[in-house]
């Protein structure tokens, strides 16, 4: 049995019928249109701003370094009782456990002494953080704004020089500064050879505080004891590997020194993971409540398709006595209501994603993030609204008595 041809005469009446509504009262469609339309907008700009926040929290971990693990000495553990900080983290730590290459990127030494410097006639107390010239690389939060970091050749020489953070280096020498600047403190004399910034937000993570420099770790050996590390920093390979990275420092650093020693080793996985689960719920809420305004563009449709009904109820009547069967006039207030929502939808969608790419051209240092997807997402979704929010209406006009229609004033 061959398929019943499709009457494109009989759906080209349809659709003009159900466009006669748009243009006999436009005002009042186009105001119908508008809350759809911004409803539809909103969903679209919720999710593009929560990609966009959400990219801007992980970039600041970036910063940090989230495929960062870190090691620091607590202490040891004598007789179940007393403590002795005697058993710190060495150099040699930091080469073993960065001898896992196929594991580790790398891993740099840190470690924090505490100085003045004279700033306008006043002591100032000082950060000195002794490092290695890969901190940089495995550390990531650093920004080298003039000169350079230190090299191997200036640990490897216990060389007296130093980086100065832009805080401390704009107070000590001002905006250009002297040909040769130095910075006085723990009783020697460094000469300075780069200036730096930590260019995100370190979380609270950071070593650096406004007054602090950078000298080789090597230098900074002669006023502690010899090879001692507080804080061993170590970058992995595979973000997804953070766990069997942790284990890994601590089965290193329990193989290598005294029972009872005892080291708490971090990472920013758990930072990253409540990072994305805070910004999909928060994702998830704003498109819901975005979505209400949808349902209220919904409640406009059904309203003025209601009054549509109301307004006609002589047309559908005339329609039914010459012919028309239910199933028509059902369909012909579906497809005016499956019409308006197109509409709505259509212009909704593409503002949703013209306001964030216009935010582009406004917004610096952020990237603006527009989801596609979450366009024709909202678009389904609202067209799938005015389609249900006509049916009301289509059932009511199909339900209607053609004699009792016929008599409506």
């Amino acid at each position: 049995m061959s398929p019943r041809p499709i009457d494109w005469t009989y759906h080209a009446d349809v659709f003009a019928c159900a466009m006669q509504r748009f243009r006999t009262h436009p005002l009042q469609t186009w105001m119908t249109l508008a809350g759809l339309t911004v409803g539809t907008a909103s969903i679209v700009v919720v999710v593009a701003l929560g990609l966009t926040g959400r990219g801007y929290v992980m970039d600041q971990i970036e910063g940090v370094g989230s495929h960062l693990v870190w090691a620091d000495y607590l202490g040891t553990a004598s007789a179940g009782m007393s403590r002795r900080a005697d058993d710190w983290i060495r150099e040699s730590d930091v080469r073993a456990v960065a001898a896992h290459d196929e594991l580790f990127t790398g891993a740099t030494p840190l470690l924090v002494l505490h100085g003045q410097v004279t700033i306008q006639a006043r002591a100032t107390d000082l950060t000195v953080l002794g490092t290695a010239a890969n901190y940089p690389q495995v550390r990531k939060n650093l920004k080298i704004l003039r000169g350079r970091f230190l090299d191997g050749d200036d640990v490897t020489s216990r060389a007296k020089v130093c980086v100065v953070n832009r805080h401390l280096y704009d107070q000590l020498f001002g905006g250009g500064g002297p040909s040769q600047p130095t910075v006085h403190t723990l009783g020697m004399a460094f000469a300075v050879i780069g200036e730096f910034e930590e260019p995100v937000d370190t979380l609270g993570q950071g070593d650096v505080t406004p007054e602090t420099i950078f000298i080789p770790i090597t230098t900074a050996w002669l006023f502690t004891q010899p090879h001692r590390v507080d804080t061993m920093f170590v970058e992995v390979r595979d973000g997804r590997l953070m766990n069997v990275a942790a284990r890994t420092v601590r089965e290193i650093l329990r193989e290598r020194h005294q029972p009872g020693s005892e080291y708490e080793v971090r990472t920013m996985a758990a930072v990253v993971r409540v990072a994305r689960t805070i910004s999909a719920g928060l994702i998830a809420v704003f498109i819901l409540i975005a979505a209400v305004s949808v349902m209220v563009g919904g409640v406009g449709i059904m309203n003025i398709m209601l009054a549509s009904v109301e307004q006609r109820t002589r047309e559908i009547g005339v329609r039914i006595a010459v012919g028309a069967r239910r199933g028509d006039i059902l369909w012909q207030f579906v497809l005016e209501a499956l019409i308006l929502g197109v509409i709505g939808s259509t212009l909704g969608a593409l503002a949703g994603l013209a306001l964030p790419t216009a935010l582009r051209l406004f917004l610096r240092g952020v990237v603006v993030r527009v989801s596609l997807a979450s366009a024709i997402a909202a678009f389904v979704f609202s067209c799938g609204v005015a389609v249900v929010s006509g049916l009301v209406p289509a059932a009511r006009a199909a339900r209607l008595n053609p004699v009792e229609a016929l008599r409506h004033e």
